[in-house]
């Protein structure tokens, strides 16, 4: 067996990671500030946005929608933290949009990690 085959595919983990709400979709996702880079990774089953922006503050959060809204072409206030503003652990809500179109979208942003998108 190759070890990608022992991979989970790429669309089953952000199915894992989404919920659909009477309003849109909400994205499950871990912030991870201070990174070197920043950019939407894969870790173990987990979606993680890494961001260059230090921890508090808020700003990691702020990087979080706009790096949504440039990169899915969703307008900034369509996208709203519905949970965890001062938590790692966020739960996005993304409105006008539906989950297999956020499927697709994600799907071309996202990297494995130590691959780089």
């Amino acid at each position: 067996m190759k070890v990608w085959d022992a991979m989970p595919r790429l669309e089953d983990v952000i199915r894992r990671n989404l919920e659909n709400s009477s309003r849109g979709v909400i994205l499950n996702i871990i912030v991870q500030p201070g990174s070197p880079t920043e950019g939407l990774v894969i870790e173990g089953s987990e979606l993680v946005f890494q961001t260059v922006e230090p921890e508090g503050r808020g700003r990691e959060n702020a990087a979080l929608v706009r790096y949504l809204s440039k990169n899915l072409n969703i307008p900034v206030s369509k996208i709203d933290i519905v949970y965890g503003t001062r938590e790692r652990y966020k739960r996005v809500l993304l409105m006008d949009i539906n989950e297999e179109r956020l499927i697709t979208l994600l799907s071309r942003i996202l990297a494995w990690p130590g691959e780089g998108r």
